[in-house]
């Protein structure tokens, strides 16, 4: 799991999932009864959340030995979109801009490589 908060912007928390294809999965959550918050079981089960099915938020290089860690945070850039952080395998920190629907490029080098970010166990 990366991140569970709205990113698809419609007040319902959804979540995003590393997958074994080396991909990014975004489960769309539905609202509880009471329309205060997520209904878990949504979340539970792509056949359960919004749309039936999970989407592919990232295509591709997500795998655990190209990016050993990844985090998702909070909104960073101000635009109401959770953020992804990552340390690459070659000890660089990436932050990924979230987007509604599809995540998009190699993100932004916040730290060059470095050899001490490959042997930490997480970052967070």
């Amino acid at each position: 799991m990366v991140t569970v908060g709205d990113v698809t912007g419609d007040g319902v928390a959804d979540l995003i999932y590393r997958a074994p294809d080396a991909t990014l999965q975004l489960r769309k959550g539905i609202a509880n009864a009471s329309g205060s918050g997520v209904d878990l079981n949504s979340l539970a089960s792509g056949a359960n959340s919004a749309g039936g099915q999970d989407i592919t938020y990232g295509s591709s290089g997500w795998s655990r030995a190209s990016i050993p860690h990844i985090i998702g945070t909070p909104d960073v850039t101000g635009d109401s979109v959770p953020d992804i952080w990552t340390v690459r395998a070659d000890g660089s920190v990436r932050l990924y801009t979230g987007k509604t629907d599809v995540l998009t490029g190699a993100g932004t080098e916040i730290i060059t490589a470095r050899s001490y970010w490959k042997t930490r166990i997480a970052i967070g």
